[in-house]
């Protein structure tokens, strides 16, 4: 019959390292949480900025338009070069492409922000 009462400290070595390990998991567990929180905060803050120049841009494709317009008007009435009217149409198409571009950004960072947060769809 073997009674294991005086082995050398082994079950206490065992129950301290077992301590350690749970210790040391629930660092791991906190240093997850949060490095989940700040991806999420930074992940919302790019979104938010993203979405901000929504707005911006639909004001640039906008005026861009009413130049346009305007610089039509003035090449009907031969006021203006066919240069300005060229210049005028380059800078629509541009802000278009910056509007596209900044949707598409928006959606992008959206989706990133959807995924640190953990939404599937």
């Amino acid at each position: 019959m073997n009674i294991p009462v005086l082995n050398g400290g082994l079950f206490k070595a065992r129950r301290e390292e077992a301590e350690s390990r749970a210790a040391a998991a629930a660092k791991d567990v906190q240093a997850l949480s949060v490095q989940i929180a700040r991806d999420v905060r930074v992940a919302w803050l790019d979104a938010t900025d993203a979405f901000r120049r929504l707005d911006v841009t639909a004001r640039l494709v906008a005026e861009a338009n009413e130049a346009l317009r305007l610089a039509q008007a003035r090449y009907d009435n031969a006021l203006g070069s066919i240069v300005e009217l060229n210049q005028a149409q380059l800078n629509q198409t541009s802000a278009e492409i910056a509007a596209a571009s900044a949707k598409y950004e928006y959606l992008s960072r959206r989706a990133a922000l959807n995924y640190a947060m953990g939404v599937f769809r």
